[in-house]
Formats: C-alpha cells, sequence, structure tokens
C-alpha cells in the first residue's frame, strides 16, 4: 500500500486513489497561504490557484473581524490551499465528526450493534440542541442506536451525541481513531455535558451526574451574569476541541475516501451528512439549488462553524471544505455570511477550473516526487 506524506500527517490510501488524492505539503515554516501548494513555483496551471482566490478571501475575513481559518481540498486532484490553516478553532458540533469515526469503526468490528435499542433517562439529557429530550416529556426514551447516530449527525442532538460518545469510549477513543487515521491538528477532549459546563464556568469538580440538562440550567442561571460572560469569552480561546482547517480537510478527505470504514458505514456517514438540515445559511446558502453537500455545521459561543464535502458542477469532482468562524464581535448573520460567501467563492473556481476536464491527467500533472508525497 502507498502513502501520502505531508508535513503534518502519513496517510494510507487504496492504491487506485493514491493518484487522485496527492495532497500537498505545508510550508516548511508552517505559515498558510491561500496559495494552492503546487508542485514547483512553475509547475502547470492546473496545480495552482490564482492570487485572485487568495484577495477575495482575505477580504471576506476582514469584514468579520478576521478571525476566519479556511482550508480546502480539490480531492481528484489534491490541489489544495488554506487561510489560517495551521490556526486551532473551537470545533463546537464539528467534533461530532471525529466522534463517528470511532464510534462506526466499533460497529465494523462488531462491538456495537445499530439495530440495538437503548433507554435514555432524563439524567442522561444534555443542554443545548437536543429533539430527543425536547420530544420526551421528561420521560425517559427508548430509541435504537441508528437513530442516535442519525440525530447525533444530521440533527446535531446533544443528547444523542453523548450517549453515541459514551458508547465509543470517550473523548480519548475519538482523538486516538484520528490519530490512527493519520491525521494531527483535531483533538476531542470533552463531552457535551463538560463543555456545556466550561461554557458557562460551571467547577470541573462537578461530576457529568450533575450535568443533566434540568439541573444544569438550574446550575447556570444561579452563576452571575458577568461570571458567565467571561466564561463564554474563554471558551473562544480554549485549546480543547479544537480543529485546524488543514487537519479538518484532511479527515474529510479520508471520510469521502471511506478510509477505515466498511462500505454500509462509510454510506451511512456521507448519507447523513448530506440529509442534515442543518446550516442552510452556511456552506450551502449561496450554491446553486441541488447542489450536493455533505457536512457538518458547529455552533457555540463565538464559533459558528461549517465543514464538509461540497460536489462541483460539470464533472468537475469534489471539494472538501472547512470554513471557521471566532469572533465575538460580530453578529450571527455576518459569521454565516462568511462562511457562504467564501464557499461560493471555492465553488465558482473549483468549478471553472476542473469542469469537463480530465482529472486523472490533471492528478498526473500534479504529482511529484522531489516533494516527497508518496513513499
Amino acid at each position: 500500500m502507498g502513502h501520502i506524506r505531508t508535513a503534518r500527517c502519513k496517510i494510507a490510501w487504496r492504491p487506485a486513489v493514491l493518484l487522485a488524492m496527492a495532497l500537498a505539503a505545508v510550508p516548511p515554516n508552517g505559515v498558510s497561504s491561500l496559495r494552492a501548494q503546487a508542485p514547483t513555483p512553475y509547475g502547470p496551471a492546473a496545480c495552482s490557484v490564482p492570487d485572485s482566490i487568495r484577495g477575495k478571501l482575505e477580504r471576506i475575513a476582514r469584514r468579520v473581524g478576521g478571525n476566519v481559518g479556511v482550508a480546502a481540498i480539490h480531492l481528484e486532484s489534491g490541489v489544495r490551499f488554506s487561510l489560517n490553516g495551521d490556526r486551532g478553532f473551537p470545533m463546537a458540533s464539528v467534533s461530532k465528526i471525529p466522534m463517528a469515526l470511532e464510534f462506526l469503526r466499533r460497529v465494523d468490528a462488531g462491538e456495537l450493534r445499530l439495530a440495538e435499542t437503548r433507554v435514555v433517562p432524563p439524567t442522561d439529557f444534555r443542554p443545548g440542541n437536543s429533539p430527543l429530550a425536547r420530544r420526551s416529556g421528561g420521560r425517559p426514551v427508548r430509541v435504537t442506536v441508528d437513530s442516535l447516530f442519525s440525530l447525533m449527525i444530521g440533527a446535531s442532538d446533544n443528547t444523542a451525541t453523548d450517549v453515541i460518545l459514551a458508547m465509543s469510549g470517550g473523548p480519548a477513543a475519538a482523538t486516538r481513531r484520528v490519530r490512527e487515521l493519520g491525521i494531527e491538528g483535531v483533538t476531542v477532549d470533552r463531552s457535551e455535558a463538560r463543555t456545556f459546563a466550561d461554557l458557562v464556568g460551571l467547577s470541573d469538580t462537578l461530576p457529568e451526574s450533575v450535568l443533566y440538562r434540568q439541573n444544569y440550567y438550574r446550575l447556570r442561571d444561579a452563576l452571575p451574569p458577568e461570571y458567565r460572560e467571561e466564561a463564554r469569552e474563554r471558551y473562544g480561546h480554549d485549546p480543547k476541541d479544537t480543529a485546524t482547517p488543514d487537519g479538518m480537510v484532511e479527515l474529510l478527505a479520508l471520510v469521502h475516501e471511506g478510509a477505515g470504514l466498511t462500505p454500509s458505514s462509510h454510506e451511512l456517514l456521507l448519507g447523513t451528512m448530506t440529509q442534515t438540515r442543518s446550516g442552510r445559511k452556511r456552506l450551502k446558502a449561496l450554491l446553486p439549488a441541488g447542489t450536493e453537500v455533505a457536512h457538518k455545521t458547529g455552533t457555540m459561543a463565538a464559533a459558528i462553524n461549517d465543514v464538509g464535502i461540497v460536489t462541483l458542477p460539470n464533472d468537475a469532482g469534489h471539494l472538501a471544505v472547512a470554513v471557521f468562524v471566532n469572533t465575538l464581535r460580530s453578529t450571527t448573520w455576518r459569521r454565516q455570511r462568511t462562511i457562504a460567501e467564501v464557499s461560493r467563492v471555492l465553488y465558482d473556481h473549483f468549478g471553472a477550473a476542473y469542469g469537463s476536464r480530465d482529472l486523472g491527467r490533471i492528478a498526473a500533472e500534479c504529482r511529484t516526487e522531489s516533494l516527497g508525497f508518496f513513499r
């Protein structure tokens, strides 16, 4: 089996996709750039991204305050670029993607069964978004494991997420799976219960057993508003549960390929990400109606994110894209609009650059032994 190396990770791929997935290296100094990492400064035009794209995305980022991270990989050619791509951003619910990968690994190994039924008691209900808890009437809910998974990814349900996470070995197991897949820069550190506690400044000595939905709100409301606001500010700078845009798009590339997943689990994950209804004002907002986007949103305090795989028009292939916005100094509308505008710029560029072209030939032109992509 061949391997692709970047400055951050070593990713194993099936031979059939080695050529198409020539991921470019990060510059040795670690400084991200919106220019694609072409094989040489004078490589084929198909292997580079125009400076005009850099300028457009930088202008979009400035309008929201500049604390924006963007990374993208054109999956069929391997052309990639990033803006603040090596900077860690709070994932919020984007962390449910790495959680899903460890859960599905256990399903594929026969350790968990999708058809199994679980009873979720009110003491496991979580704060924030949880259709499962809202519809429960305050009573225990009997639900299948596959429904919990669909709620976690498709509805970003926090209760379902913590049940799935506990079944899958907790945050450390999710991070370990990401590392096993060769990805750096994506780290899962907390459950939803613990994240919400940190968000308002509740003591980390409180056991998760007291952080269930109803009691959490009582504990939260007893805290002084200024104390809670300080905690909310700290959340945006907390290194826990963060991802670099570069690391996330590398993980999305693996999701697209189905690395480490059986075909059925691969289909389940991508299908659920495609059917999700969240984030209509983010990656999908300015794309043509009907554009297929398999994605996962994240929203928490200053963080508004969307990451996913966009199917390009005119047989131009697929684009893995991650956009993270982290600022309390801008409106929700502006932060979401930033993601939408970034997505449209990338869609227009790659749709035009690669539409109806021989992507196999382009990938061959962009491949280089000199930078050590292949071993």
